[in-house]
């Protein structure tokens, strides 16, 4: 809640900005997709292909930006014994997770009204595809915000990061486009295999030829690893004690 009033306030639509601003360059990346074309079958449309791309991929960026300075910004809270880093990073994650799961939501449905896109094929997969996002990006979240604290070189290097993932995650294209040897290269990365999950789960004929479960948990896994160390050690460089 104090994240919510601190970044959106009360004022003009306050707290609808969570979803309204994804919800709006979601909708630009859409437009300007909507002529193009895919290759997995007749039920998916180029519009319903991007919008969950990209919202997908706000997700990931959203966590990821957010987390640089993330210690400075919060620092006042962390004085109190019961608030930590990790809570902050948690708490900041979720809420962005929200704004772009719920843009989904809405442009799905106003997809679907309008028939420009089916409801999901298999929606548990669509589903596990979105906590696996939120788990990725939360895991190098933790890494950024503990890294970047003292260190202005890597927090200047987040945001081209960001943008550097969006070819490499395959949020608009899909794995079966890339030819060799490039392919290989591109799935020792965790998020085209998150996408071809959620493609998997909103398409009905969309594959899994590519994507690996067992790879892409221990990869968030062993982020997640990195993630409470890093923040274990910059705690103490607080003195927060």
């Amino acid at each position: 809640m104090r994240e919510l009033h601190t970044r959106y306030g009360r004022d003009n639509i306050g707290y609808l900005w969570l979803f309204a601003e994804p919800m709006i360059l979601a909708s630009v990346m859409a437009l300007l997709h909507r002529s193009g074309h895919t290759e997995y079958g007749s039920d998916i449309k180029p519009l319903a292909f991007t919008v969950l791309g990209y919202t997908t991929f706000i997700m990931f960026r959203q966590i990821v930006n957010r987390s640089e300075g993330i210690v400075e910004s919060s620092a006042v809270l962390l004085y109190h014994r019961m608030v930590t880093i990790f809570d902050v990073v948690l708490a900041r994650s979720i809420l962005e997770a929200a704004g772009t799961f719920t843009t989904y939501i809405l442009l799905s449905a106003l997809l679907w009204g309008v028939g420009l896109m089916a409801l999901p094929a298999r929606p548990l997969y669509l589903f596990l595809a979105i906590v696996a996002m939120f788990w990725c990006s939360w895991s190098q979240s933790m890494i950024i915000a503990s890294t970047t604290h003292d260190n202005r070189t890597l927090e200047r290097l987040v945001h081209p990061y960001a943008y550097f993932m969006i070819p490499i995650s395959c949020a608009f294209i899909q794995v079966s486009w890339i030819p060799e040897p490039y392919r290989t290269v591109v799935l020792y990365f965790p998020l085209p295999h998150i996408f071809e999950l959620a493609r998997y789960g909103q398409f009905n004929s969309a594959k899994l030829d590519y994507f690996d479960g067992g790879y892409l948990i221990a990869v968030c896994a062993i982020q997640t690893w990195l993630g409470l160390v890093f923040i274990s050690r910059c705690r103490k460089r607080l003195h927060l004690r």
